[in-house]
């Protein structure tokens, strides 16, 4: 979300103009939530199946799921860029907390959102912990070739 302190973008948001944006955003954010939710569980499943495999024989499933991982891992990507090119970042990704580019007194500060809110708010939303990683991204496993583990 920000650089060495500096939130990079040209837009800055007011509540009223993110609460009108509300439900283009809405729209993305449910999106972004399910490929989330998907991905975890196909990259659980991935490892599920990796666990009991040897590089002599891997699992059948390996390159099936790691390839299921990789494309939701884009479809994330390509969502958070739709919200990117809008000044909004994905501040908390597990939660699919928003957080709009605003401005404070005189200060550029941001404007959250999470799916159960009403409306954006400068304050942190209740409904997400306040302690953990400020972003969570999705990493996309690498590509294995040969018969080398998936392990």
């Amino acid at each position: 979300m920000a650089v060495d302190g500096v939130w990079w973008g040209s837009r800055t948001w007011t509540p009223a103009e993110a609460t009108a944006a509300l439900p283009l955003v809405r729209r993305i954010a449910d999106d972004l939530g399910e490929s989330y939710t998907r991905w975890r569980a196909a990259v659980e499943a991935f490892e599920y199946a990796t666990s009991g495999a040897k590089a002599d024989a891997p699992s059948p499933d390996a390159d099936r799921l790691m390839a299921e991982a990789q494309a939701l891992a884009a479809q994330i990507d390509d969502l958070q860029g739709e919200l990117t090119s809008l000044d909004i970042r994905v501040a908390r990704l597990e939660h699919t907390l928003i957080a709009f580019r605003s401005e404070k007194d005189g200060v550029i500060v941001p404007l959250f959102w999470a799916p159960r809110s009403v409306a954006p708010s400068y304050d942190w939303p209740d409904s997400v912990p306040a302690y953990g990683m400020s972003t969570s991204w999705p990493s996309r496993a690498p590509i294995v070739s040969g018969n080398r583990s998936r392990a």
